[in-house]
C-alpha cells in the first residue's frame, strides 16, 4: 500500500450525503488524509430537497420514518424540541449543523463528480473527476447513495395513462 507524504493512507470519499460526511468525520478524527467529492452544490444527498443535480428522491411532505432518538449521531445530539419523526428540512439542517460544527465543509469539493474509479497494481486506485483530473488513492469509499437512479420495470402490454416514478415525485401538484 502506498501512502501520502506523512506515511498515512489517503482516501477518496465519493459523495457528501450522510454516509460520506460521517466517513469524512471519522477519518479527520484519526488524522487520516482524504478528499471528499460531491457532484452537487451542497451536502445532504437524498435529503437535499430539489437538489439541482436531480439525484434526490426527497419530496415536499417527507418525514423520516426513524425516530429522532435512533437517527442521532453519537457525537452530536438532535434538538430536544424536534418531533419524534422529523421533516426532511429539519434533518437536512441537522446535517448542515453537524458538518459545520466539525469543520467538514471546507474539506468537501462541491460540483465535482467522480466519473471513474480504476484499480491499479499494488492495491491503489486511480480516480477520474468530472474536471478531467485524475488522482491516486489508497482507499475509495463509495457513498453516492442508491436512490438517485430510478429503475422502472418493463411490463408486457401498453398503458396510455400518465406515469411518474416515485423518484420524480415532489408534491401532489407538481410531480
Amino acid at each position: 500500500m502506498a501512502f501520502d507524504g506523512a506515511g498515512k493512507p489517503k482516501t477518496c470519499i465519493i459523495g457528501a450525503g450522510c454516509s460520506g460526511f460521517t466517513m469524512a468525520k471519522r477519518l479527520k478524527d484519526r488524522g487520516l488524509p482524504y478528499d471528499c467529492f460531491e457532484m452537487s452544490d451542497d451536502i445532504g444527498g437524498n435529503w437535499y430537497y430539489k437538489n439541482p443535480n436531480g439525484a434526490s428522491s426527497c419530496y415536499q411532505s417527507l418525514h423520516i420514518d426513524t425516530s429522532k432518538w435512533r437517527l442521532a449521531f453519537e457525537d452530536y445530539p438532535v434538538p430536544e424540541d424536534w418531533p419524534d419523526f422529523p421533516h426532511h428540512a429539519q434533518l437536512l439542517q441537522y446535517f448542515h449543523d453537524y458538518v459545520d460544527h466539525f469543520g467538514l465543509r471546507e474539506t468537501i469539493t462541491f460540483n465535482t463528480a467522480v466519473t471513474n474509479v480504476e484499480d491499479l497494481p499494488g492495491g491503489r486506485w486511480k480516480v477520474t473527476l468530472s474536471t478531467g483530473e485524475t488522482r491516486e488513492y489508497d482507499a475509495v469509499v463509495v457513498a453516492n447513495g442508491h436512490h438517485w437512479d430510478p429503475r422502472t420495470p418493463t411490463y408486457p402490454g401498453h398503458f396510455d395513462g400518465y406515469q411518474v416514478h416515485s423518484h420524480n415525485y415532489t408534491d401532489p401538484f407538481e410531480p
